[in-house]
């Protein structure tokens, strides 16, 4: 028989055991009965920074890669095309949209640039006073783009190095300069010049390792003898290891050297996945070269193309990335939409560059020299005197220059957009108004206003001289040497046409009028 106390033990054991039971049926239940997990908000799809679209065609059959590279050089100090005539390619605003396009899409894409950036020379001859500040302009531009990095050759040297990166990289650390095998960097350039960089770039899970070296061709063109180099065989694997400590994941390098020597380098080096090199033409092919698992790809000149360079992730050690290329032209189609100019941020570099040209009046800056003609004779030096002064003996030949767009060439100027002010930009005036560049030329609208346009004088030179000895025989073949001469062969004429075709083309070229032919446009101004 239990004692009291053994049975009231036994109840406390079973009371327990219950309430164990119980919690664990509660529990159970209640993790039956859960709710599922509540869902998130569905994946939003990228704001859309411009309403232009890719154009039909390109990027066909590409997935959203992984990383984006968009790749550029050789600009020559061609920031915008000038509109002269359509259809033009190129220009900083249109790759900036191209960038903003991929970036709608939501692509995570970054830029680098191999360098020659800005001109060496003026155009036509003229003393080079724009080429720094078109340096800078282009620089601040890219920065403006979200470019990664950009290299420095032969066009960045003959502005003179430390003039060049004292304009922009002195005050600017992005987009990062980089010569990684110019010699003592840190003195000369402090904080201004470097080997390498490494960055993650937005919306990817990547990061971009990019460095530049100048190749051997090059360096025998860079003539400041201040600037000496590492050997490449040196420089190239000290900067890899550098680079390695930074752990990226996808390796660049922006190459002052044409493909052949590129080539080569892919194969000495495998680890690097893309090589962005010079092209030696205009008009670049849209094959990248392959040279194991890693892509040469060239942009040609001015600034027409660019390129764009797709990884996609593979997940084998031995072959990390699948890799494809896009040449892309950069036309019409990526001209900004009218609704987007007032906060376009190149377009508002573009204006304050031609208010900078207008404010510290560039157009005196250039200094003017002699035309042949006011070197021919020892005795006479004949100056400009406006179209006018041609009108008494030269009637007939003045009411076509009248009719002709040629009368009108400065009003173009005054009236042009996106960005004005553009009467203030020497480059244009040149093209646009009489003998701008020469003693006794066009200087400005208030000092020389006979000399707006392009008037007779544009293609026949100063001609006070004739006109106050209309009867010397001298200067006949001096302002006319395009006159047919008496029993004129058809070699002779075809050889005197080409001659006018090529004048005509000084301001007439490839860049500026698309479309020039000489035997459609010479006919309505025909005297």
């Amino acid at each position: 028989m239990q004692t009291r106390q053994a049975r009231s033990a036994r109840h406390m054991v079973l009371a327990t055991t219950l309430c164990l039971v119980s919690a664990l049926a509660i529990t159970g239940l209640a993790y039956l009965l859960r709710p599922g997990p509540v869902p998130g908000p569905a994946s939003a799809p990228p704001k859309r920074l411009t309403s232009l679209k890719l154009p039909e065609g390109l990027f066909r059959g590409w997935k959203k890669p992984d990383l984006a590279i968009l790749t550029s050089g050789q600009q020559y100090g061609y920031l915008l095309p000038c509109g002269c005539s359509r259809p033009q390619y190129g220009g900083l605003e249109r790759r900036h949209n191209l960038l903003q396009v991929l970036r709608s899409e939501g692509w995570p894409v970054t830029a680098v640039d191999v360098g020659d950036v800005p001109q060496d020379r003026g155009i036509r001859d003229m003393p080079n006073v724009q080429g720094l500040i078109k340096y800078r302009v282009a620089m601040e531009s890219m920065k403006d783009m979200g470019y990664l990095a950009v290299s420095l050759g032969e066009r960045e040297a003959a502005l003179n190095l430390f003039t060049v990166l004292a304009e922009f990289a002195l005050n600017n650390p992005t987009p990062r300069v980089l010569a990684g095998n110019v010699k003592d960097r840190d003195s000369l350039f402090p904080e201004q010049l470097y080997a390498w960089k490494v960055s993650p770039v937005p919306d990817s899970s990547l990061r971009v390792g990019v460095f530049a070296v100048i190749s051997p061709t090059v360096q025998k063109k860079i003539k400041d003898e201040k600037i000496k180099f590492e050997d490449n065989r040196l420089a190239i694997p000290r900067i890899l290891r550098e680079m390695e400590a930074e752990k990226p994941d996808f390796r660049v390098l922006l190459y002052q050297g044409q493909a052949n020597e590129a080539r080569t380098l892919a194969g000495d080096h495998k680890s690097l996945n893309l090589i962005v090199c010079l092209s030696d033409t205009d008009e670049p092919s849209a094959e990248p070269i392959k040279v194991g698992d890693t892509l040469i790809v060239s942009s040609g000149h001015k600034g027409r193309h660019v390129g764009v360079v797709g990884a996609w992730k593979t997940g084998h050690r031995d072959r990390p990335f699948e890799l494809k290329y896009q040449l892309v032209s950069l036309g019409e189609e990526f001209m900004t939409p009218d609704d987007e100019r007032k906060d376009h941020p190149i377009l508002r570099r573009m204006e304050d560059y031609t208010r900078e040209l207008q404010k510290q009046n560039y157009l005196a800056k250039v200094s003017p020299v002699k035309h042949p003609m006011q070197l021919r004779f020892n005795n006479a030096t004949p100056i400009f005197v406006g179209s006018d002064a041609c009108k008494k003996c030269h009637s007939d030949a003045y009411d076509v220059w009248k009719e002709s767009k040629h009368a009108h060439a400065y009003e173009t100027l005054v009236k042009v957009k996106h960005p004005g002010l553009r009467q203030h930009d020497p480059e244009c005036i040149v093209c646009h108004t009489v003998g701008f560049g020469y003693e006794s030329g066009f200087r400005s609208e208030r000092e020389t206003p006979k000399l707006k346009d392009v008037g007779c004088e544009s293609c026949h030179g100063p001609g006070s001289e004739h006109v106050k000895n209309p009867k010397d025989t001298r200067w006949y073949a001096e302002m006319n040497p395009w006159r047919a001469k008496e029993n004129e062969t058809e070699q002779e004429k075809a050889r005197r046409i080409l001659k006018m075709d090529q004048f005509c083309q000084t301001c007439h070229d490839v860049d500026n009028d698309v479309k020039w032919k000489f035997d459609l446009r010479w006919p309505p101004i025909k005297h």
